[in-house]
């Protein structure tokens, strides 16, 4: 009944982060289900962008520095990514449907167990930090995911998939250790499993070639999300 211009699709059953959502073995269905009611409506609004996964190119193996031309070479095994592969498959055929597919994202209202939350609150309340496992990972800030919105919305894109991802990858213990610098807290890391997860990173210069967008620092962001939690 109304005229949409844009739909920016950012739903997702996660029964982690949602007490109302607990039905995790329909996880599939409902993602795709939730998809497929924008999808087929994809006539009567000029463009959908909606959030994929770096879980696409199959978290069962290290993920390492991934273009988007990689996609398909494994197929994921978890329910969520191989929901947001079907998507990927869709998007590509479409003419007016983007996957923007995030690796890490982080910002203000994050949820308590959301990784740089969890460090920063550890050191505001003085207690050790926690690290499942140590592996390498890709962050960027809310902040930049909603910059590259903002130029989508307003600009023709050139593919249908965009890994939005800083290119900056780094260890989930070099992280802990900056927010425990700028914080100046001298508390212990304790890793509950040894060794190195797989990794989870990916390539950029698709979406840099097309906006020529430069990625916040982490070292910015995480400052940014200190000030965050110790306000809130």
């Amino acid at each position: 009944k109304k005229n949409i211009d844009i739909v920016i699709h950012s739903a997702n059953p996660n029964p982690v982060k949602n007490q109302i959502y607990d039905r995790k073995e329909t996880m599939f269905q409902e993602s795709l289900r939730m998809f497929y009611n924008f999808y087929n409506n994809h006539d009567n609004y000029e463009k959908m962008i909606y959030f994929g996964s770096g879980a696409e190119y199959d978290k069962s193996k290290d993920i390492i520095n991934v273009t988007e031309e990689e996609i398909n070479k494994s197929i994921p095994y978890d329910e969520y990514g191989l929901a947001k592969l079907y998507m990927n498959e869709l998007s590509r055929k479409s003419e007016n449907v983007y996957n923007f597919r995030l690796f890490g994202c982080y910002g203000p209202y994050d949820y308590k167990t959301k990784f740089l939350t969890h460090v920063i609150n550890s050191c505001l309340n003085e207690d050790e930090i926690t690290i499942n496992q140590d592996c390498k990972f890709d962050y960027i800030h809310v902040y930049d995911l909603a910059n590259i919105l903002c130029y989508a919305i307003d600009n023709n894109m050139e593919y249908m998939d965009y890994n939005i991802c800083s290119g900056n990858h780094i260890f989930l213990s070099e992280i802990a250790n900056i927010i425990k610098d700028k914080m100046k807290m001298d508390i212990p890391i304790r890793f509950l499993k040894k060794g190195l997860n797989k990794e989870y990173t990916g390539n950029n210069a698709r979406i840099k070639n097309q906006t020529g967008y430069v990625f916040m620092d982490i070292s910015r962001g995480i400052e940014l999300q200190i000030e965050h939690e110790r306000t809130k």
